[in-house]
């Protein structure tokens, strides 16, 4: 199934979510009072405007941390469009779970507490539903409208990968390029196609390509890798004490950099 974008992972994106749902919860209560929610929120002893103000930060806080969590494992994560479903669902439902806590004490001995916290989940997602889904649609039409905007590629930018037989196997932008991985008599291109990482194995040997790859700014980092170095976010040693470069695509193992190498690598970022 196809992966969500990484805009879904950025600061920006997170921030709509968690400021506009618990805005958007506050002002609809509020004004429509859905499904007759104020009747729940009063626990039958006026509480109503407190619990609605409680709630709401409740909500703000929740998704504050979820977002937030999501924003700091963007480069480990990779989430297709049912498992971000299911990371919604489940903010929805802890957030019903916090509400269940503080309602269930007002509505001890009248209401079972299981009772309570199914009617805080039915609740929450009746009306966050729309949200959640608008703001989805917004990010997604913004992509679109950057993929449709997008400049022309310019042809020198281009690498032409031929196989061992001089047959053109593939075309991609130098600047779409990750790395590139040798392994035995073939060669693994790892770039990204339309927001999704692809790895494209081509029967060659590295030594075949060297001086085209170097030439389209990439750089070897390793006996049997190049690496793209507008994508290394950083240069780090491992436990072991042996360097690895971070890319700034979530779903990557580091990739192994030599101590023959690491010099150039690290002047370059």
């Amino acid at each position: 199934m196809k992966t969500i974008s990484r805009i879904f992972y950025s600061m920006p994106a997170n921030c709509l979510f968690f400021v506009v749902l618990p805005i958007f919860y506050f002002l609809f209560v509020l004004a429509y009072d859905p499904f007759h929610i104020s009747d729940f929120l009063a626990v039958g002893r006026e509480r109503f405007t407190l619990n609605l103000i409680i709630t709401t930060l409740i909500l703000l806080g929740v998704l504050s941390l979820s977002r937030m969590l999501l924003f700091i494992l963007r480069h480990i994560i990779d989430l297709n469009w049912t498992l971000y479903t299911i990371w919604c669902v489940g903010e929805v439902a802890f957030a019903a779970a916090m509400f269940s806590i503080l309602l269930g004490i007002g509505w001890a001995g009248t209401h079972l507490y299981l009772a309570v916290l199914t009617g805080c989940f039915l609740y929450l997602a009746g009306i966050l539903v729309f949200p959640y889904a608008i703001i989805s649609m917004a990010i997604q039409l913004y992509i679109y409208s950057k993929r449709s905007t997008a400049p022309a590629v310019d042809e020198k930018s281009l690498i032409r990968f031929y196989d061992d037989q001089k047959r053109l196997k593939l075309i991609v932008s130098s600047e779409a390029v990750l790395y590139i991985q040798a392994e035995e008599n073939y060669v693994h291109i790892v770039h990204m196609d339309n927001g999704r990482v692809k790895n494209f194995t081509l029967r060659s040997s590295m030594r075949a390509l060297e001086e085209m790859l170097s030439r389209h700014g990439l750089i070897r980092c390793h006996r049997s890798y190049f690496v793209n170095s507008s994508h290394v976010e950083l240069v780090k040693k491992d436990v072991n004490g042996f360097a690895l470069a971070q890319l700034d695509q979530g779903g990557i193992s580091p990739i192994p950099v030599s101590k023959r190498y690491y010099d150039a690598v690290t002047e370059l970022l």
